[in-house]
Parts: C-alpha cells; sequence; structure tokens
C-alpha cells in the first residue's frame, strides 16, 4: 500500500513540473507579445494621437494583470515620478523570464521614450520591434513545441515513476 502512495506522489510531482516547465514557456511567450503589442500601441499613439506617454501606457495596461502589465505599470510609475535613470527601467524590466540581453534591450527601450523627437521616435521604435520580433517569434515556436511536450512528458515520467516504485 505505502509503495502505490509514494508512486503516486511521484506521477503527481512529475505531473506538476511538467506543468510548470509549460507555464513558463507560456508565460515568457506572452510577455514578448505583449511587449511588441506595446510597442504597436506606443506607434499609433505617439504617430497619430499624439498622446502622451504616460497616458498610452496606463490604457495599455488597464485591465492586463500579466508579466507585462507589472513591468509596464512600474514603467508608468516610473513616469509619473518625473525623473528616473536607466537603472530605474533596468529594475522595472526585471523578470526572470527574460534573459539578460532581453532585459536590457527592454529596459533601454523604456528609458529612450520620449526623449527624441517624433520621427526619431518612430524610427527607434522600429528598431526596438526589429530586435524584439525574432526573440518574439522563437519564443512563440518554444511553446508550442516544448509547452505541451514538457507537460506530456511530466505525465509520463510520473508513469514510469509509478510502475518502477510500485
Amino acid at each position: 500500500m505505502l509503495k502505490i502512495l509514494v508512486g503516486a506522489l511521484l506521477f503527481v510531482c512529475c505531473g506538476y513540473v511538467g506543468c510548470g516547465v509549460s507555464a513558463y514557456y507560456r508565460r515568457r511567450s506572452s510577455l514578448l507579445s505583449e511587449l511588441t503589442g506595446y510597442i504597436d500601441a506606443l506607434e499609433k499613439g505617439i504617430a497619430f494621437l499624439q498622446t502622451p506617454l504616460f497616458d498610452i501606457t496606463s490604457s495599455y495596461v488597464a485591465d492586463k494583470k500579466s508579466d507585462a502589465a507589472k513591468m509596464l505599470s512600474a514603467y508608468a510609475g516610473l513616469l509619473e515620478k518625473g525623473e528616473f535613470s536607466k537603472a530605474d527601467c533596468l529594475k522595472a524590466a526585471n523578470s526572470r523570464l527574460l534573459t539578460g540581453y532581453e532585459k536590457n534591450l527592454v529596459a533601454e527601450m523604456l528609458y529612450s521614450l520620449g526623449r527624441s523627437d517624433l520621427d526619431t521616435q518612430l524610427s527607434e521604435l522600429s528598431k526596438y520591434r526589429a530586435n524584439l520580433s525574432p526573440i518574439t517569434e522563437s519564443a512563440k515556436e518554444n511553446y508550442k513545441k516544448y509547452g505541451a511536450l514538457s507537460f506530456k512528458l511530466g505525465i509520463l515520467a510520473g508513469l514510469a515513476a509509478m510502475l518502477l516504485v510500485a
């Protein structure tokens, strides 16, 4: 009886680990997609509507509770405060879902917003979109490939562990 309980516990633990790995890939893909969407919102808001940066950011994150929304809410707090440094932007862009290069890229983008004229700003946003697009596509492909696979492998590993113990 104890062997069956231990096997069931191993099955549940392995399934949980697989589910956690799948959630990591899903959250990373979602974060990068929302950052790309934020660049789209900035381009439309700056070029056509000429809306202030704080208003664009606040309205973009108004109804969202994702990792990108937390990051952009921290940035909106910096905008509301007024003066901030690149280190403050790096702290706002800090996420365990991003690599060091990606954190620096996002922090650099956030720091550069609103610091130049309209044409320069739009060209810089295009540059950041060009840098983030391949990373976003790679994250989406990894989620499709490894996200579903990790959950299934977690279940299979749990079954194998259960059979070995029982």
